[in-house]
């Protein structure tokens, strides 16, 4: 096995005790859309059913819940950004809950008896009734079908005065809501649980905090990276001066230099903006990406670690983090944990000296 991902599931169970401690007493939607940010959607949910007080999941699409369900998922399973008009009679079979944010998925909802969320536009400028359109919304509502009102933050982990002026544009809604029926209530994500934004808010979605990446640098909660990913040096040899490495030879060795190709690419989720611009741990020892990171390869300096053939290499883990990763690339680590591609193999742990839980 050349490439691979390690999650340690005592990890994102911890994450999960911490946050739920910040939220107060809302409940918590557990966000494992994306295969659960590259994670492992089926076994990361089974794991915080059962080991957990998890409310509920959220995915993106039907598929998704889909793919839960058939993995043996029994929880209320939310699906936020896929319009009724796709796939009615799955979300009847699985028993899935719709997020609706236009009036046809609306009308398609009530006119097939599916309990939903309902999503209103707060701010966020994407998905959801706009303000001018609640009491249009509120008419055509069957409230015995309703399970839910929501929205997004846009700017949680930047702009504090937003995110309230958000949160407080809500209210009024909720209030209307609530005066009819009670349910459940969620607009926060992981950027904004340490606001304590309480009243009547009944639930927390929270995603990357989950998987143990800080939404910014100065997050409260104690959380700890969930997934760390490996690969092995494939090839070491000493190149000559003046010697270029890899393509478009960006890296030109000014001396004899000890290189060691590992077998991690771009299309493995080495972000190709890292090249020159990232270390990976081999043997314990920093060894600096050179040149372009390739599709299935990447060129690491060892020039003072003692390396051969087979040898571990270290891409992330809790020291160079996704966080970290993230910013050298000049993304978020949502992408980088997202891109960790289908071929890196996850193998799942339950504690950090345990035994092999499952391979996907």
């Amino acid at each position: 096995m050349l490439r691979w991902a390690e999650i340690y599931l005592n990890r994102l169970k911890n994450n999960y005790n911490s946050l739920k401690k910040f939220t107060g007493r809302k409940k918590i939607i557990a966000v494992v859309k994306a295969n659960a940010y590259g994670h492992g959607s089926v076994p990361v949910s089974l794991f915080l059913e059962r080991e957990t007080d998890v409310d509920m999941f959220a995915v993106a699409t039907i598929d998704e819940g889909k793919e839960l369900r058939e993995g043996g998922v029994k929880s209320p399973i939310l699906v936020m950004s896929n319009p009724l008009i796709e796939g009615v009679d799955e979300v009847k079979e699985l028993n899935l809950t719709p997020v609706v944010f236009d009036f046809e998925s609306l009308e398609i909802a009530v006119k097939n008896g599916i309990g939903f969320h309902l999503k209103v536009d707060t701010g966020m400028g994407r998905l959801g009734f706009l303000p001018y359109q609640w009491e249009s919304v509120l008419e055509k509502l069957d409230f015995s079908l309703l399970k839910g009102v929501m929205s997004h933050f846009a700017d949680s982990d930047t702009d504090v005065e937003f995110t309230r002026y958000q949160y407080n544009m809500f209210i009024p809604l909720i209030k209307k809501v609530l005066s009819v029926k009670k349910v459940a209530v969620h607009i926060d994500n992981s950027g904004a649980v340490p606001l304590s934004l309480d009243g009547l808010l009944t639930h927390s979605r929270i995603g990357l905090a989950l998987y143990g990446s800080k939404p910014y640098p100065d997050f409260p909660v104690p959380v700890e990276q969930v997934m760390e990913v490996k690969s092995k040096v494939i090839d070491v040899k000493t190149l000559p001066p003046d010697w270029g490495v890899s393509y478009g030879r960006t890296y030109i060795t000014r001396k004899s230099e000890k290189i060691a190709v590992v077998a991690f690419g771009y299309a493995d989720g080495f972000i190709r903006s890292l090249s020159n611009n990232w270390q990976v741990k081999i043997n314990g020892c920093f060894a600096p990406v050179i040149g372009r990171i390739c599709m299935d390869m990447t060129v690491v300096s060892v020039e003072r670690i003692d390396t051969k053939v087979g040898d571990e290499v270290v891409i992330t883990d809790r020291a160079l983090t996704f966080d970290k990763m993230a910013e050298k690339a000049g993304t978020i680590s949502y992408e980088i944990m997202c891109d960790i591609s289908p071929r890196v193999k996850r193998i799942f742990f339950e504690r950090e000296d345990g035994k092999i839980l499952s391979r996907f």
